[in-house]
């Protein structure tokens, strides 16, 4: 699959910076490296708490949250990410899935959902869907 084209890359370039929320260090630093390579602001929270701190001192366009969909823990952080910034677009990440997966997550307040493995090109096309959305007019 290609990557986005580049207008669409500089696009997002523009847009609010997002925040990459990943327990695992290491994974969530790749994973913010590689939305940099492509133009985006990322920045990195390793727990629900450090992310609400960043919250406070940064308005993200676009939180990227890797989940583990089966602890009711990561469930409860993904509510109160959306209690506290409303207007903020929500990508939850999971390599756990069942059949309501979509339905749990979507109640909990994400936007969007992709299964791991999953194509960077397609997380950065959802990344700029939400920055064209998020524009004025």
């Amino acid at each position: 699959m290609p990557l986005p084209a580049m207008d669409s890359l500089l696009q997002a370039q523009g847009s609010l910076p997002i925040l990459v929320v990943d327990s695992d260090q290491p994974v969530a630093d790749r994973l913010a490296d590689s939305l940099r390579q492509f133009g985006f602001h990322a920045d990195v929270a390793t727990s629900c708490w450090s992310a609400q701190a960043a919250m406070h001192t940064c308005a993200y366009g676009t939180l990227v949250v890797v989940a583990d969909l089966s602890r009711s823990s990561d469930l409860q952080c993904l509510t109160s990410l959306r209690i506290e910034a409303p207007r903020t677009w929500i990508i939850v990440i999971s390599l756990y899935t069942y059949p309501d997966a979509r339905q749990v997550v979507f109640g909990c307040g994400a936007d969007s959902l992709l299964i791991a493995p999953f194509s960077l090109a397609e997380l950065t096309a959802r990344l700029s869907g939400f920055a064209r959305r998020s524009r004025p007019v």
